[in-house]
């Protein structure tokens, strides 16, 4: 694929459909990743993260002082998919407020043929992604793309940089990241406005590392 870094975000513990990492699995895999990036025998630097769930009032899965060791954190709702517009908005708004979260995943939950989107005031969101310097997630799996195109002209405009993440579960999947350029330019986004078109120098000063 030609990449200089790619990044693992494995599901968090309340996420046990998923068999979400606990704490202690998580430090474990921490500790893998830096023998791997430190042996060299890896051309691609592979940078750790979390898919942290958001939880019933926003808060997350996992405490502040274990997501400061993280690379990068993606916030997204795996549950409670039912609940009304201002109280869903309200919920990952707060989530998005976390100093330690750099990105919103899968924002509006769709799963297209098995699950609509959740009730959602995206602009809100969009408008607190802004405040915040928070990334929204242009997932590319082809079973999500789960925001409409014409609200990534809108992010761009308030500032709001996106990521173009595959959601590979596994090494196949990770070509998913051609249908989200697709997307991207469908939303008049341009390089400018994509954090993973960067280097890893400058992503890793965007995340503070």
């Amino acid at each position: 694929l030609g990449w200089e870094y790619l990044g693992i975000s494995d599901h968090s513990k309340s996420s046990f459909q998923a068999r979400g990492l606990d704490e202690e699995r998580l430090f474990r895999q921490l500790e893998a990743v830096a023998k791997l990036n430190a042996s060299g025998r890896f051309k691609v630097r592979v940078l750790t993260g979390s898919e942290v769930d958001i939880l019933g009032e926003g808060e997350l899965d996992f405490a502040d002082d274990v997501l400061a060791r993280l690379d990068f954190v993606v916030a997204s709702v795996h549950n409670r998919f039912g609940l009304d517009r201002d109280t869903q908005t309200a919920r990952i708004v707060k989530a998005i407020e976390n100093e330690h979260v750099d990105m919103v995943g899968h924002l509006t939950g769709r799963l297209l043929n098995k699950r609509e989107p959740y009730d959602l005031d995206i602009a809100k969101v969009i408008d607190a992604a802004a405040a915040n310097a928070t990334i929204i997630e242009l997932n590319a799996n082809p079973w999500r793309l789960d925001m409409d195109w014409r609200w990534w002209r809108r992010a761009a405009e308030k500032g709001v940089l996106t990521s173009i993440n595959p959601d590979a579960h596994d090494t196949e999947q990770l070509a998913f990241a051609a249908h989200g350029v697709r997307i991207a330019r469908k939303g008049w986004l341009t390089r400018e406005q994509v954090l993973n078109t960067r280097s890893l120098a400058e992503v890793l000063k965007w995340l503070g590392r």
